[in-house]
């Protein structure tokens, strides 16, 4: 059995009054190495990653050499200013780089789920439905195309 802590969403220090513990990539490195346990992870996610202002490949090497991923949120985001203002994209339209990101998964050896989170709808899509079928659309084309 494995724990997987999600980041905070938006990441900040502080949100509404209370301090929040996984805000910065730094703050999520602390969480693995102070607590050193396969059953002790972080459900990474590529959106929130790249909201830190950091390369997303990079830290799935970080946490995958170590064996740190317990699940996977791929996304992506358009970012404005570090942390506090970024746009929910299309997978292959935001800032960060899913073909490197894919590419990291494969270095590593990871082996578990990656699902897409946060996905934009289309026109006369009350459901978000056509997002969904083109985020996996896209995540299933990266994953035959690289794994």
């Amino acid at each position: 059995m494995r724990l997987a802590l999600h980041p905070n969403d938006p990441p900040v220090p502080v949100y509404r009054g209370v301090a929040q513990p996984l805000w910065n990539l730094d703050s999520m490195k602390r969480l693995v190495d102070v607590i050193d346990s396969r059953a002790n992870s972080v459900f990474f996610d590529t959106g929130v990653t790249t909201e830190y202002g950091e390369d997303a490949a990079e830290a799935i090497r970080y946490f995958g050499r170590r064996d740190r991923i317990g699940t996977v949120h791929f996304r992506n985001v358009r970012v404005e200013e570090p942390y506090y203002r970024y746009t929910e994209t299309f997978v292959d339209e935001g800032d960060c780089d899913i073909v490197a990101c894919m590419r990291a998964f494969t270095e590593v050896g990871y082996e578990g789920g990656i699902d897409p989170d946060h996905t934009p709808g289309l026109i006369d899509d009350a459901h978000s439905s056509m997002g969904w079928a083109y985020a996996i659309g896209q995540l299933r084309a990266l994953r035959l195309a690289i794994y």
